[in-house]
């Protein structure tokens, strides 16, 4: 059996076809899928995907559409754009957001946390079949330890000092040179024309910092920390064994950021020693067998 898998996130759109062993047969990228950002740019992104995968080689074996999308819970969205998928492909589909699928892929049929953090942050996990979120309420709301998150605490920091009359700290010097923020207005500016990534690329500038900087360290643990506290939250709500379930992490803030990582693990291990906490980096498509097998199942 083949499924067409979709995973819609902000910057791309990657469209597959699966096999019952989650291979990948065929592939596409196309552009941002995210429908709460905006909608109609993200349903053309979407459809060219889906057709792409029906026009290989493979699409008559398809069976079924599994989407991911980012921000597919807006409104009467799920709904319509099944509706939409279904009439134009003439298969039936199975709608998820995009961390969802991300869950399914990693964790398969097993029960686990997934914490997902990079330039937003999410972490969504999974008991037989209940499924919990938290956090994920974007950067005007939360994203506590994303990239973002950190970029604006970077900004908040040097707004303050300019705020008292003098920039002193050796972070808020170096962003304020990096970037030529000598004053509010420059700092205002900066932040409302600014992109959500590349606010989001100042934790990086942070991170570069951080091995002599303890206020660039301090950002970056605290980042960690907040991840944890959702972690644990989760684990909490979802009353799920801490000795045998897995914390996967996904993203560039706790894949390849050293202090945001080993802060969030410390914090983990206070709160139960034998936590496991596991990196896999497989693409979140694969996880359209899974979720579309669980979905008939129940």
């Amino acid at each position: 059996m083949y499924v067409i898998g979709l995973d819609a996130g902000g910057t791309k759109t990657h469209g597959a076809v699966i096999d019952q062993e989650q291979n990948i047969h065929f592939s596409i990228e196309t552009g941002p899928g995210n429908v709460a950002v905006d909608s109609e740019k993200a349903k053309e992104h979407i459809m060219a995907a889906i057709q792409a995968c029906i026009q290989s080689k493979y699409g008559s074996l398809c069976k079924a559409i599994v989407l991911g999308i980012a921000g597919i819970e807006k409104g009467h969205l799920k709904s319509e754009f099944k509706t939409l998928v279904e009439q134009h492909f003439q298969l039936p589909a199975l709608m998820l957001n995009d961390a969802e699928l991300a869950l399914y892929a990693v964790l398969e049929d097993e029960n686990g946390v997934l914490a997902i953090a990079g330039t937003g942050s999410v972490l969504i996990g999974k008991k037989d079949a209940t499924i919990k979120m938290v956090g994920g309420w974007g950067h005007l709301l939360g994203d506590e330890g994303s990239a973002y998150h950190i970029g604006i605490q970077a900004l908040k920091q040097l707004a303050s000092e300019i705020e008292q009359g003098t920039i002193q700290t050796k972070l808020a010097k170096a962003l304020a040179t990096q970037y030529q923020l000598p004053d509010a207005s420059a700092v205002k500016e900066f932040v409302y024309s600014s992109t959500k990534k590349e606010i989001a690329d100042i934790a990086l500038f942070v991170y570069r910092r951080a091995q002599d900087d303890t206020d660039a360290k301090k950002l970056l643990e605290q980042a960690g920390e907040e991840l944890a506290q959702q972690a644990i939250r989760l684990v909490t709500q979802l009353e799920l064994e801490t000795s045998s379930i897995p914390i996967i992490v996904k993203g560039s803030l706790l894949e390849k950021n050293e202090f945001v990582r080993h802060h969030f693990a410390e914090k983990l291990k206070q709160c139960s020693a034998d936590i496991s906490i596991v990196c896999k980096n497989r693409p979140a498509v694969t996880g359209a067998l899974h979720a579309w097998k669980i979905s008939n199942h129940h």
